[in-house]
């Protein structure tokens, strides 16, 4: 079986500390892409394994980098994980029939749960979900059979009390900068059958405990998370809550967004607790699987893959169904820390939409965003900093080593930033596809975060935000600067 990574690392650089952290290994399962991260080499593999439940919408967006972390420390603890996209979100196939509902993400919850234990050889599973993905996890444990454990984390308990936010950020974000029929929030639609699905959701209703040991991290502001925690340890399951320390900061803002160290270390910890907890079993050979068959849609065909120095950065080639190219091959820049998906999927819709015209294109995470890992060495605030180019520059290669060139580089924003400079010092790059670049030039001497925060914005934003109580907490504590605001 083979390793996904493009570029394979030379000779001099055989020693794992020079070596830049490879991606998580992609695979592809039931009309969907997921990631899955082996155990590290070196490490006595376990044998049960790691299954993350993802959230959905925003709140997803904002929980990947948090994923891609988690998966790493358990991978250095020896147990492996896997995370996925639900069908029609992410870079997942689209769906066509949502007739029956939740079931489809309740389905693919399933698929998952035997594509890890067929990766990873474990029979024993750990569901770790987060929000949303929280309750699907409680739901599916049963139905999964053999699960060890369930995280619950920031954990949706009322389906109905939860489209309710939904409903009500949704009308807030459209009010400023959304269109589209239905509840509609960061650019992604829920069908309403599966809403109908979610609104039947109860937790507290639940008589047993999704499983012999659970976890709970509880917000502070939501009693409920540690009652939840409470009714199951009444209900004979052996029970840890930690506070869900930096939640606010993980979910408010997408550019600010930090993942939640405290609680990935307490995660990592308890599910290290529950395997020793378990009777001692043989450590599992490391395996690793094969190259990810392609996702074929009607006018397309993609294949997620690694590429870069030790496979350091996670893409999705997208070519014509039929394999006729024409034209360049677009590299598709995200903005920000967004995923390769883009906000709204707008970057994996466009991406199909080019090539139904026979234009393929490579979208892919920069490097410290979502499911790419930092390079060592390089700043963490990587909007606007001089080391994407090489991420570009291992993109262009890649198109160059499959023969699809020329390439036409693409951006938004802080992506339309990074493509105008790269046309500017890449030969190879043919021409820049620039959409709403805040600037052209950029002085290191500046403060991202403080441009970023203070960026005028329009009146209706502000009507919006006025009635939010945060507003007036980040105005007295000195987070908003109201000299700012007003320009």
């Amino acid at each position: 079986m083979t390793i996904h990574a493009t570029v394979q690392p030379s000779a001099a650089a055989s020693d794992e500390n020079t070596l830049a952290k490879a991606a998580a290994l992609p695979v592809t399962f039931s009309r969907t892409v997921g990631l899955y991260m082996p155990p590290k080499t070196g490490t006595a593999s376990s044998n049960i394994a790691v299954l993350l439940v993802s959230p959905w919408g925003y709140e997803e967006m904002c929980v990947r980098k948090f994923w891609r972390i988690l998966a790493e420390d358990l991978a250095a603890a020896g147990i492996a994980s896997l995370r996925f996209d639900y069908p029609g979100t992410g870079d997942a196939l689209d769906v066509t029939d949502t007739a029956s509902g939740l079931d489809l993400w309740r389905d693919s919850i399933l698929d998952a749960a035997t594509q890890l234990r067929s990766l990873s050889g474990a029979g024993d599973l750990i569901l770790v979900g987060h929000g949303l993905g929280a309750a699907l996890a409680c739901e599916a444990a049963d139905t999964i059979g053999d699960v060890e454990g369930v995280a619950l984390l920031a954990p949706v308990i009322s389906g109905r009390a939860y489209l309710r936010e939904l409903s009500a950020w949704s009308r807030m974000v459209r009010g400023a900068a959304e269109t589209g029929d239905g509840l509609t929030v960061a650019g992604i639609t829920m069908p309403e059958t599966i809403a109908a699905g979610i609104r039947q959701i109860n937790l507290g209703k639940h008589e047993t405990a999704p499983a012999r040991h659970c976890f709970v991290a509880a917000r502070a502001d939501r009693p409920g998370d540690g009652e939840l925690g409470a009714q199951f340890q009444a209900a004979g399951a052996s029970v840890e809550t930690v506070p869900y320390e930096g939640y606010d900061q993980l979910v408010g803002n997408l550019v600010f967004s930090r993942p939640p160290l405290a609680v990935i270390e307490a995660v990592v910890n308890w599910v290290k607790w529950v395997e020793a907890a378990r009777p001692q079993a043989p450590a599992l050979p490391v395996r690793m699987p094969a190259d990810p068959a392609p996702l074929q849609g009607e006018n397309f065909r993609e294949t997620p893959l690694r590429f870069g120095d030790n496979g350091r950065l996670f893409g999705i080639l997208c070519e014509p169904a039929d394999g006729r190219r024409r034209g360049a091959t677009v590299i598709m820049l995200t903005t920000a820390y967004e995923r390769m998906s883009g906000w709204g999927r707008v970057t994996t819709e466009t991406a199909r939409k080019l090539a139904a015209a026979g234009i393929a294109s490579l979208r892919f995470d920069a490097a410290n965003a979502a499911d790419s890992p930092p390079v060592a060495g390089a700043p963490q605030q990587i909007i606007y900093s001089d080391a994407q180019y090489d991420d570009v520059d291992a993109a262009v290669a890649l198109i160059a080593s499959r023969g699809l060139g020329p390439v036409v580089i693409a951006g938004r924003c802080s992506g339309g930033y990074l493509a105008v400079r790269a046309v500017a010092r890449d030969a190879r790059i043919r021409g820049a596809v620039s959409a709403n670049p805040y600037a052209f030039f950029w002085d290191g001497s500046q403060s991202i975060e403080e441009l970023l925060q203070f960026v005028p914005q329009q009146l209706s934003t502000y009507g919006v935000k006025l009635f939010r109580a945060d507003t007036w907490r980040r105005i007295a504590s000195g987070q908003v600067n109201l000299k700012y605001a007003v320009i």
